[in-house]
Parts: C-alpha cells; sequence; structure tokens
C-alpha cells in the first residue's frame, strides 16, 4: 500500500484492515502513555479534548476517538505527527513512517577513571526506525561497540582516548550523525597510603575533677576504626574513659585518684574493611599529654585576684597564593591549626585565606566591630611581608610585581585600628620576614600611633632584617606556638616558652649546622596586667546585651546553608540528591554532593558547577567515595574566597 497517497485523506478514508489493527492495538490502554490514551495526550491545536469519560464507556474507546477525530476533519497526516509525538513506534510502523535521526544527548566532553575502574560513554538519539549505532575509538570503528552505551572494563591507559559514536536509520553513511568527542583518561591511583592523619590530639591541662578531650581526625573516604592508649595501654569505656573507640577521647578526673590519669595519649585508626584499593592500613597519631592540677584552694587564694574578659576574639589571614611574589605552603595549614586551638579556649575566631589589599582592610574594620571594653583580641597574620623605617607591611595576594608599601597593609594602622576599641588585651602576631623589600624607598611616612593604655603585646616571627621560615606543611612559628598557646600560662609567659622552643630547635639557630637557619622571635609588650592568660573565662554579667549581639554579629557571618535534599528528574526517572556544606575557614566553604538514588543508571555523577572565575581555579571535583557498584558517588568541591560571590 502507497501509504504516502493516503497522507492527506482524512481518517474517514482510511483502509478497513489499517482500521482495525489500529483498534485492535489501541484499545490496550492502561495508563495515558499508552494506546487510545497517548494519542489523546498528544492531541494539539483544535483536536484539544477536554474529556476522555465517554471513550471510557464505550467497548472500543478506539473507534469511539476515531470517530470523533474525523468529525473534526483530522487527516492521516495529523493523525500519523500525534503518534510520533507519543513516540508510538507501532503505529510510525504501520505508516511506514521513516523520520532522521537527532541526538537528544551528547556523552561527557572529558572522563577520567582510576585504572581498573568500568567506564561508561553514553549517548541518546532520536528517530524512526530506532537509531542504531556505531563506536568509534580515535575515527577508529569498536568492533562489536553498537548500543547507545559504551562500557570500557578494567580500564587502563591503552583505553585512553578520544570516542565518539554515530547515530544512523539509513545504511546511507552520508545520514550518519556523529556525537560530540569525549576524551577519556587514565586517573592512576596514588601510590601515597590512604589514611593521612589531618588533626593530631593536642596537649590538655585540666583542673582535679576536670574532662580532658582528645580528638583526631583523618583523610580518608573508607569507613575507619579508632582505638586510643595512655603510655601504651589501651583504653576501654569505663567510669572514667569513654569514647575510646572513637575519634574523640574523654577522660573525667576524679578527686582521689586523678595523678593516674596524667600521661601521653595517642590513637590508632585503622580501616575497618580493608579492600583492593585500600590494603589493610593503620596509622598512629602523635601524642598528647594530659597536666591534671589541684583545684586552687579559696583560702589561700583568697587574696590573688582572678581574671576575666568580657569576650574573646581572634582574626587569622594567611595569605600564600601570591599573583607575583614567590607561592607560599604553610599559611593554609598554620591558621587552621591556630583557629582550632583558639576555638578551644572559646575565642570567637574569623579565618580567613587569600585576602587582596581592600580585602584585608574590610576584614579588619568588620572584625574591629567584634572588639569592645574589656575583650580579649587577637590579630595573626602569615604571610610575605617586609620592614622598613621599623614598620612592618604585610603584602597582600594581589600586590604587584616590586610592590611598594602603597599596594601593602602597614601592620600598626591594623593594630592601631584594634586599639581604639579599647579592649583589655590587644595580641598581634606577625609570622613574616622583617627584611627590606628590594626596590622599597629608604623611608616611609610613620603611621600615627593610638595612645596605649597598657594593654598590648606583639609577637614577631623573627627579628629585624631577618627571614622567617616554613617547611613544607607548616611555618616555624606556629610549629612550636601550637604546642604552647594553649596552655593555661599567662600571655607573657605563652611567648617567652616560645622562644625557648625556637631557641632549642636544631634546624635554627645552629652555628654547628650547615643547614641551620636564622628565626629569633621578638616580643614587644607593655601589658599593666601580665597575668592575663589566653585561658581566662569569659564573664558577660553586666554585659549581657552587647555580648548576645557580638556572639549574633559573628553567628551571622559564619552560618553555612543548611543540608538540603532534591529530585533531578529525567524523562522516566529521577535521581535523588543531597547537598551537605563544611565551613573550613571563614572565607572557603566545602560543597559535598551525594547521589542518594541514582535510578535504573548505570553510574550516576553530581557536581557543582558554574563556579564565577575569581574562585573557579580552586574549585576541582574530588571524588571521595562510592557505593552500590560504583553507582553511587560522593563528590566534593572547595570553593575559596567566598566573600567574591555575590
Amino acid at each position: 500500500m502507497d501509504m504516502a497517497s493516503l497522507w492527506n485523506k482524512t481518517l474517514s478514508d482510511l483502509p478497513t484492515d489499517l482500521f482495525l489493527r489500529l483498534r485492535d492495538y489501541l484499545d490496550v490502554s492502561y495508563s495515558h502513555n499508552q494506546g487510545w490514551r497517548a494519542i489523546v495526550a498528544n492531541l494539539n491545536g483544535r483536536y484539544v479534548l477536554s474529556s476522555t469519560e465517554d471513550f471510557e464507556r464505550r467497548e472500543s474507546p478506539t473507534t469511539a476517538l476515531l470517530t470523533k477525530l474525523r468529525s473534526l476533519g483530522m487527516t492521516i497526516q495529523e493523525f500519523v505527527q500525534c503518534a510520533i509525538r507519543a513516540d508510538d513506534f507501532v503505529i510510525m510502523e504501520l505508516f511506514d513512517v521513516h523520520t532522521p535521526v537527532t541526538i537528544v544527548h551528547n556523552p561527557l566532553s572529558e572522563i577520567s577513571a582510576v585504572e581498573g575502574e568500568t567506564v561508561e560513554i553514553s549517548i541518546e538519539a532520536k528517530g524512526f526506525p530506532p537509531p542504531q549505532y556505531q563506536w568509534y575509538k580515535d575515527n577508529m570503528k569498536l568492533e562489536m561497540a553498537t548500543e547507545n552505551v559504551l562500557r570500557i572494563y578494567n580500564f587502563n591507559i591503552k583505553d585512553e582516548g578520544e570516542y565518539k559514536c554515530a547515530a544512523y536509520n539509513d545504511e546511507d553513511i552520508l545520514k550518519h550523525i556523529f556525537s560530540t568527542s569525549c576524551k577519556v583518561y587514565v586517573e592512576p591511583v596514588q601510590p601515597v597510603p590512604p589514611l593521612e592523619i589531618k588533626e593530631h590530639p593536642r596537649p590538655c591541662f585540666v583542673f582535679t575533677g576536670g574532662t580532658a578531650v582528645f580528638k583526631c581526625e583523618v583523610w580518608s573516604s573508607a569507613q575507619l576504626s579508632y582505638q586510643w592508649y595512655k603510655d601504651e595501654q589501651k583504653l576501654q569505656d569505663g567510669l572514667c574513659v569513654q569514647g575510646s573507640s572513637t575519634e574523640e577521647l574523654r577522660i573525667k578526673t576524679n578527686e582521689m585518684d586523678s595523678l593516674q590519669w596524667e600521661g601521653n595519649y595517642f590513637c590508632q585508626i585503622s580501616l575497618l574493611h580493608p579492600c583492593i584499593n585500600y590494603p589493610y592500613e593503620y596509622v598512629f597519631t602523635q601524642a598528647a599529654a594530659l597536666k591534671v592540677q589541684p583545684k586552687p584552694n579559696p583560702s589561700v587564694q583568697s587574696n590573688k585576684f582572678t581574671y576575666n574578659a568580657t569576650d574573646k576574639v581572634a582574626l587569622l589571614i594567611g595569605c600564600y597564593d601570591y599573583r607575583s611574589d614567590r607561592l607560599l605552603s604553610a599559611p593554609g595549614y598554620d591558621v587552621q591549626t591556630l583557629s582550632s586551638i583558639f576555638q578551644s579556649m572559646n575565642f570567637k575566631v574569623v579565618s580567613l585565606l587569600n585576602l587582596t589589599k581592600s580585602e584585608l582592610l574590610a576584614a579588619v574594620d568588620e572584625f574591629s566591630k567584634l572588639v569592645w571594653k574589656g575583650v580579649y583580641c587577637v590579630f595573626y597574620f602569615c604571610g610575605h611581608g617586609y620592614e622598613v623605617s621599623n614598620q612592618c607591611f604585610l603584602v597582600p595576594v594581589d600586590a604587584p610585581f616590586m610592590y611598594q608599601h602603597p599596594e601593602c597593609v602597614a601592620a600598626n594602622s591594623i593594630f592601631d585600628c584594634l586599639l581604639k576599641r579599647d579592649p583589655q588585651i590587644c595580641c598581634m602576631i606577625l609570622d613574616i620576614c622583617r627584611k627590606p623589600y628590594i626596590g622599597q624607598p629608604p623611608e616611609v611616612p610613620l603611621s600615627q600611633q593610638t595612645y596605649e593604655k597598657g594593654n598590648a603585646i606583639v609577637c614577631y616571627g623573627t627579628s629585624h632584617g631577618l627571614a622567617a621560615y616554613e617547611s613544607k606543611n607548616y611555618g616555624i612559628l606556629v610549629k612550636h606556638l601550637k604546642n604552647i598557646v594553649g596552655q593555661p600560662l599567662d600571655i607573657e609567659s605563652v611567648f617567652r616558652k616560645l622562644r625557648e622552643a625556637i631557641n632549642e630547635d636544631p634546624m635554627l639557630n645552629n652555628n654547628g649546622s650547615k643547614q641551620a637557619y636564622k628565626q629569633i622571635p621578638e616580643v614587644r609588650t607593655n601589658l599593666l596586667e601580665p597575668k592575663r592568660s589566653f585561658t581566662d573565662p569569659i564573664d558577660i554579667k553586666g554585659n549581657t546585651e552587647i555580648y548576645h549581639d557580638k556572639t549574633t554579629i559573628w553567628e551571622l557571618a559564619h552560618r553555612k546553608p543548611d543540608s538540603f535534599y532534591f529530585d533531578v528528574k529525567f524523562d522516566n526517572f529521577i535521581v535523588k540528591v543531597k547537598l551537605d556544606f563544611q565551613q573550613e575557614f571563614s572565607n572557603v566553604l566545602k560543597i559535598y554532593t551525594s547521589i542518594l538514588d541514582p535510578g535504573p543508571t548505570q553510574s550516576c555523577v553530581a557536581y557543582v558547577s558554574g563556579v564565577p572565575a575569581d574562585v573557579a581555579e580552586k574549585a576541582k571535583v574530588r571524588t571521595i567515595s562510592t557505593g552500590l557498584d560504583n553507582r553511587l558517588k560522593k563528590n566534593f568541591v572547595v570553593i575559596h574566597n567566598i566573600q567574591r560571590l555575590k
């Protein structure tokens, strides 16, 4: 039968045998996307029907439907076009329809995979007869690769290359449609151990009857087991021990035998379920000492003054990603380490990385709003710096090549800004070089200084004319300061012990070593109450309202988005996704993307994209865990400089 001759005729001219075949096929309809109901759902224009109840009551709904459409003057061509919209291949075959192939979804432009994984490259095309497929690698035809999904099992370096697929429903090669190319490359399994300690437990000092807390954290996507030890003796949970097999250990000291808990504590972390990608592995944390001090005797201490703060705040800034100067490696670690320690002492911490000059000044201005009478205030900067005319200058990350002081920030200007707020203690710690910078004028204008009230102390990481050094992971200053600053010592003693510790470092100031560096910290202080300590408690009595106002300001600036769930809807299925957020620094946000339900897909990945250019260069997507035979993936991306997001 010549179907083309029927095209412009109405449904009343439909041949009897064709009508009967349509009726028998379309009468089987259990849903809106099947049978006669699918035809009704895809009617358009003047053929749209408001109700189907009349058809449902008939012995043959199809006969009633075709009669109705025939009365409206529908042509056979219009009916077939409706069937095409419904993707009804049976009707399309009955009427010998041919629609050219179009590609609906191209493969990903780039895929990386670890050796040994299964790689999937997919394409989706439409047309009738249904499309056929042929995959190519580097323009060479792949035998037996004739499905819309190409699976490469046990992927290795020989499988690297450029893949594309031809989709067609006509033997004429000129009518074959090619997909875009997908570059596939190997991401080798890194030879580094899968367990890496992110945070070691820290020394702890408690009074008799107090509770000591030790914590550790490990970089790993695998499930882990923990076991804490005291002086090589395995700990078990009991009356005084809690969390011996978790990442947080709590030791409750009692009045009778508190000294028995003094000692060195460390944790062994191992894989809960060793697997092929993670051979059996375990690591030990560094040991942290617990010191138990007797409670002060009220009768003895009655004449001694107890110090309190109305609040405690710290601004910690690290710059390492310089545009026109040598990149540094330690500031991120140093800021993270000090942030954790100051938080443990109940400081409100603002931690920032890689600030431009305008951002640095704005950060100080905003931070100063947290400072008021009676507050303990700490400012820390780690990055490039120099000294000229007895003034230290901090170098922001956007400083140009051969920068001079107008492109930098005078440390005195920051200190003065904070001193004007009348804090009880104002401490500035500068981990910078104090050598003159090449090209600087011999003298610079002196910044005006605020009248000091005996509340200031400055710790320089090194002395005038000397450099400040770093190793691969930490700066020399923080290497020693982290072991001291959290102790219940008066502030001047903290920095005295710091100088002593650096003096004992065999890599520093050792004339007998060819590898020794010269770094001598310097401390300037005019504290009239030198016995005050960073560990002093906060007492808000009489200042409750202003304390809560400042707390609200700080909390609003550090409020991270709540976790949320959403569905990604496709034509025939739904993928369920979850987003989680973790704030590593005040201006750095880590976004976790988890696939909760991949639907019928063989492999499903979700990640954050569309990040603005000035933070996107730091936004590398990393897969940290998989599940359900690699169908569920959890990725994260780190967004830096979130203050630049509008």
